[in-house]
């Protein structure tokens, strides 16, 4: 039995990591960590540091204020990291290289298989084209969104270089 740690389980993505492993009968949720304890089916931390458990993962769709304990959590632990949150800061991103060094590390902007398809095709236009060619990017969003320009954007940007 895979035992994830859901960090960021009080956001949206945090839910839908809740209902993807309770479908799986194969994978637990043995903890959280979020912004607040809240009544779930695991218990959850505010601070990753207070959890004694085991697991084999941590799953991260929080915040980039998140980011200090939860690498400082997993090298302590040497415990792999998935982390999907974006609007990281340089030196952040830095950190994550790092980190990368010790423990094993996947970090995407965006999770979806068909953003990744179009990131492909993107990556695939953009050598057809050649540098003559000028791309822009245009993101809409709800007023609620909280980095500007997205993961994504900045992911298919980059897809483009």
């Amino acid at each position: 039995m895979l035992k994830i740690i859901n960090s960021g389980c009080n956001g949206k993505m945090g839910q839908v990591v809740q209902a993807m492993c309770a479908a799986d009968p194969d994978v637990t949720i043995v903890a959280g960590f979020g912004t607040h304890q809240t009544a779930l089916e695991y218990p959850v931390f505010t601070n990753p540091a207070n959890f004694t458990g085991e697991a084999d993962v941590v799953i991260d769709f929080s915040s980039p204020k998140a980011l200090d304990g939860l690498l400082s959590f997993c090298l302590d632990r040497k415990l792999p990291v998935v982390i999907a949150t974006t609007g990281f800061s340089p030196e952040q991103l830095a950190q994550i290289e790092e980190a990368s060094n010790v423990i094993p590390v996947f970090r995407s902007a965006n999770m979806s298989l068909g953003v990744n398809v179009l990131r492909h095709l993107v990556q695939e236009a953009a050598r057809a084209l050649g540098e003559d060619f000028d791309v822009e990017i245009v993101e809409r969003h709800h007023r609620m969104k909280a980095d500007s320009p997205s993961g994504t954007a900045l992911m298919l940007y980059d897809s483009v270089k």
